[in-house]
């Protein structure tokens, strides 16, 4: 594999070269050291590269770094279309029992195994790379099942949002009460969908 190769193959994948292509493409990490020197690529995190034009993205960069992170609370909002805010750190979790690691602009969390996959799915962040976050149902759940850690315009916002763009209650209701707060959110949306 020729030095233009790795570069062609970063450019594919929005400007990104870690781990997975590394092996996958049998990449020798002393053509990653040249690529390093001449200035073509650039580390961002231990086994993770970018070239010269790709845009360094947090969220995509954590999500290759920890297997098992999920964005949740309010920037599963945001990346759910559910916000439109923009907040000063990042939200994540992990499941419980595992190690959750420090991770500078995040507020990292621990979920309980028995709810962690529910409502897991791929979304796409700002600048066009894919990563997991809890979908639109799950984030109108925990709305309901951490109610103090939003605030009222952020509920509304988020809520009138599902209700007018992404609305399917079998979902929603289904997700509730796997997380035990079905009949609160049955209240709210009776209320809503009844008008």
């Amino acid at each position: 594999m020729k030095l233009e190769d790795i570069i062609k193959l970063a450019d594919e994948n929005n400007g990104y070269i870690y781990g997975e292509l590394i092996i996958e493409h049998h990449i020798p990490r002393m053509y990653l050291s040249r690529l390093l020197k001449k200035g073509m690529l650039h580390r961002v995190a231990s086994g993770i590269y970018i070239t010269e034009q790709a845009v360094e993205d947090a969220l995509y960069i954590q999500h290759l770094r920890f297997g098992n992170l999920v964005y949740s609370g309010d920037t599963a909002l945001f990346l759910n279309g559910l916000s439109n805010r923009q907040y000063p750190d990042y939200e994540a979790s992990f499941p419980y029992g595992t190690s959750a690691p420090k991770i500078d602009g995040f507020r990292v969390r621990q979920s309980r195994k028995a709810t962690f996959g529910l409502g897991i799915h791929e979304v796409e962040t700002p600048f066009g790379n894919i990563v997991k976050a809890y979908d639109k149902e799950r984030c109108i759940c925990d709305l309901f099942l951490r109610p103090n850690e939003y605030d009222a315009e952020e509920r509304a916002y988020a809520i009138d949002e599902y209700r007018v763009r992404f609305l399917d209650l079998e979902k929603l209701y289904a997700c509730a009460k796997q997380l035990g707060v079905y009949e609160k959110v049955k209240n709210v949306f009776e209320v809503l969908t009844w008008n």
